[in-house]
This record gives structure tokens, C-alpha cells and sequence, in this order.
């Protein structure tokens, strides 16, 4: 045997012996969306919702192709309040952080995903909570409110979840998903960090107190 084939071989065996000795990568396993069941099965495009199966898959569709995104990109999970829901849920908002230079000083801001946003609400209006309830005690982030634009005039079908919730106390007949957000920084600016299901609380009482539409009223 040459010395060139018995050093290939041995390359070989050293190749085998590596491959054989490399522990497998670990799977990580989640409840299904579906059923809730155990599965590392997850959307090829995302990477963060699990299916057990491909009829979980297709059946959640309606829903997951309103958040799925392409992996890697930062999200905000915003509260979202929907109008033909029972109960409010997390969803997840693409976004970039931009630096705005055309004032004084350059203002940092968040720019949301717009095909995502424009799935969700008709246009967009903000409001800013920052109290609980209209007299109660300062919040420990400020909230920003976010809903269609026109959803008084544009035909959006009333609110399920906020009706819900405040057991049809609603002084404004809210129509339409809205979105919730945390305020990062200073009021008002166009920051924002993922809101938690611990902020549907302080958005029952303004649901439930707030009647007026001039902005930054509440």
C-alpha cells in the first residue's frame, strides 16, 4: 500500500470517527398551536409558530399569516384587542429602528412593518394612556392605543373582545382590531416596547372611561 492511499485513509477514518463523536442537534419542542401538543415541527418562514401537524397548519393560516414574518428581523408583541375574538392575545410587529434628521436633533423611532399593520387596522390613529382609568393612580410605562383611522364611518364591525370586556360599557363604540403598545421614552415620541398581557387591565378602564377623541385627552 502507498503512502498516499494510506494517508487518505486514515483522513477517512478521522472524518468517520469525528462525524460519529458530534452529538446531534437538539430540537426544540413546543406546544402545538393547534392542539397543544408537543411538536419541533414550525413554520418554515418564521420559525416561531408549531404545528403537530400540516392540518394545524392550513387550519391556523387565517390567523398566523397576519404576524408570520421572515426570521431574524426585530418584533414588538403588541396587545391586540380583536374585533371578532373573545379575548385579547399577543401579536408580534416587524419593525426597524430609524433615526429621523430633518429637525433640530436627530429623534430616534421605531418604523412598524407596514403590509403587517395594514393587515391589522384601516389606516392608523394614536392615543397615549398614561393613567389608570381617568383619575387613578400614574402608570408605570405609558400605553399607546393604536386603531383605524376612520373605524366610526368605514363599516368595521364592532369590537367582540373590548364589548367583552367591559360588558358593552364602552362609551366609544370601538369597531375594528386595535393594537396596544408600551411607550418607550418620552411621551408621545414614536418608541415603543412589546406590550404584556399584565396591560389589559389599565386598557379595560379606558375602554370603559374614555369619551372623548381630542388627542393626548386622557
Amino acid at each position: 500500500m502507498s503512502l498516499d492511499l494510506l494517508l487518505l485513509l486514515l483522513i477517512i477514518l478521522a472524518i468517520l470517527l469525528n462525524k460519529s463523536l458530534t452529538p446531534p442537534p437538539r430540537t426544540t419542542s413546543k406546544p402545538c398551536i393547534g392542539c397543544g401538543k408537543l411538536t419541533s415541527l414550525r413554520c418554515s418562514r418564521c420559525h416561531e409558530a408549531y404545528y403537530c401537524s400540516p392540518a394545524h397548519i392550513n387550519a391556523d393560516w387565517i390567523n398566523h399569516k397576519i404576524t408570520c414574518r421572515k426570521a431574524n428581523r426585530p418584533v414588538l408583541e403588541a396587545l391586540l384587542f380583536p374585533v371578532d375574538e373573545p379575548a385579547p392575545r399577543l401579536v408580534k410587529i416587524p419593525y426597524l429602528s430609524k433615526v429621523d434628521t430633518d429637525g433640530l436633533q436627530p429623534t430616534p423611532y421605531h418604523e412598524l412593518d407596514v403590509p403587517t399593520m395594514g393587515r391589522l387596522l384601516r389606516g392608523l390613529e394614536m392615543k397615549y394612556v398614561s393613567r389608570l382609568g381617568s383619575h387613578g393612580s400614574q402608570l408605570d410605562h405609558a400605553l399607546v392605543v393604536m386603531y383605524g383611522s376612520d373605524f366610526q364611518l368605514d363599516g368595521s364591525a364592532q369590537n367582540e373582545c373590548i364589548a367583552g370586556l367591559t360588558g358593552g360599557r364602552m362609551p366609544i363604540p370601538w369597531a375594528g382590531n386595535v393594537l396596544v403598545l408600551r411607550q418607550k421614552g418620552r411621551l408621545y415620541s414614536e418608541t415603543w416596547e412589546s406590550a404584556t398581557m399584565e396591560d389589559v387591565a389599565a386598557m379595560s378602564r379606558f375602554f370603559e372611561e374614555y369619551r372623548d377623541f381630542v388627542p393626548y385627552a386622557f
